[in-house]
């Protein structure tokens, strides 16, 4: 990519910023003439609000519940990066299977709404990953071969949106995890069963043409391959790596920052590489805290919560993406190539072929993504998540990045 391309990204991702904090503002304008989705959460905890969220933002499938008649906040709130997630107590004019909560009438809603913090609030909205979980909680969710949670209502206006969700809390035996049981480190046998999920969901989207991905997801959602994004994400790649390096030096070294700058200056050939296809659906942001266990008759399942990152890749991105957040770098080393291979045998399972040498080519490829997304929060004032957390995945991204020899397959293309 041309130094007139680095140019026109930063121009670009100024003025995408500047864009939503303009629409940012609007909407606190709109507040005062009813013009504006809901904000807080006693807004929201409203029969009238609640109702109405669900006849006018329903999913595809179509409205879910009966007639709220009261709502209140019992005061549960779920931890968050970027979001306020909390619950709502309902009561409907009328139950069905309230016995079954997965499948009948819940007790409560998984609420989720923005944050309060303006500059997370401007950095979702200008990289628009708030409007990706909507798109994908109204259009996507429900044919997913995992479990996800229930959608009720998927609302997207201006620089706002709300989710209305099943609360999985509600469901016995299921195991959630936060982002600090990431932070903590998994093992090799809990990342055997998350990568046997993601191997079901990857088979189910594999080999889609661009007309059939198109109507699923259009790919202008993806930052790193739609025109109007891809100089916008290497600018935002770019202008983190030297607020980094000086904020975790012992993490982010020169020879670090010099792999990363020349994956930069490569950065059309690296994007040739990563989305040649066939490509699937990945979730995009795959470490142990968006994932969750639930009990069946053959033993532990593991689904999934937050796509916030869902986009058109090589299922090998999820994998590198979990394994490289989610275990200890030294856990990873000695168990790799095993789980990798794991991975390779269940989409075989599932009529898909993908070879050893293969998966691990991409798997070593996409370690840049994986490092990024703790660099990019590291840089930038860890606009997006606990300081803690982007530590340990910076960590562990750099790490890898060494390990697997990113800048030797960079040289290479």
């Amino acid at each position: 990519m041309t130094r007139s391309d680095a140019l026109i990204g930063g121009i670009e991702l100024a003025a995408r910023t500047a864009g939503s904090l303009l629409q940012i503002g609007a909407d606190a304008v709109g507040d005062q003439f009813g013009r504006s989705l809901p904000c807080s959460r006693e807004s929201i905890a409203d029969a009238k609000a609640l109702n109405s969220l669900l006849d006018e933002y329903p999913p595809e499938v179509g409205r879910l519940l009966p007639e709220i008649i009261a709502a209140r906040l019992p005061g549960v709130d779920f931890e968050s990066s970027n979001c306020i997630n909390f619950l709502v107590d309902v009561e409907f004019a009328e139950t069905i299977g309230i016995a079954d909560p997965v499948h009948g009438t819940p007790r409560t809603l998984y609420a989720k709404i923005p944050c309060r913090e303006t500059a997370t609030r401007s950095f979702a909205n200008t990289l628009g990953f708030w409007p990706l979980e909507v798109l994908f909680c109204q259009r996507l969710a429900h044919q997913i071969p995992l479990r996800v949670p229930k959608v009720y209502a998927a609302a997207k206006r201006g620089s706002r949106f709300i989710l209305l969700l099943e609360n999985l809390h509600e469901t016995p035996g299921v195991k959630l995890f936060i982002n600090r049981d990431m932070a903590a480190g998994t093992t090799p046998e809990q990342a055997e069963r998350v990568l046997a999920s993601f191997a079901e969901m990857h088979a189910h989207f594999w080999g889609k043409t661009e007309a059939e991905r198109e109507v699923l997801l259009p790919g202008e959602y993806n930052t790193y391959t739609a025109p109007k994004w891809k100089r916008v994400t290497r600018a935002l790649n770019a202008s983190a790596l030297a607020p980094a390096q000086k904020a975790a030096p012992d993490l982010v070294s020169p020879h670090l920052v010099e792999t990363c700058r020349l994956a930069l200056d490569r950065w059309d050939s690296v994007l040739d590489a990563w989305y040649e296809g066939p490509l699937t659906l990945a979730h995009g942001d795959s470490h142990l805290g968006n994932c969750f266990e639930y009990p069946t008759e053959t033993g532990p399942k593991v689904g999934m919560i937050d796509f916030q990152a869902v986009h058109w890749s090589k299922g090998m991105r999820d994998v590198q993406y979990f394994l490289i957040n989610s275990l200890d770098s030294e856990v990873l080393a000695e168990n790799e190539d095993a789980l990798i291979r794991g991975y390779c045998a269940e989409l075989e399972r599932h009529g898909v072929t993908l070879s050893f040498d293969e998966a691990f080519e991409q798997y070593r490829a996409f370690s840049y993504q994986t490092l990024m997304v703790g660099v990019v929060p590291l840089g930038l004032s860890s606009l997006t998540e606990r300081s803690e957390t982007v530590l340990a995945v910076t960590k562990r991204g750099a790490a890898a990045v060494e390990r697997l020899g990113l800048r030797e397959w960079i040289e290479g293309l």
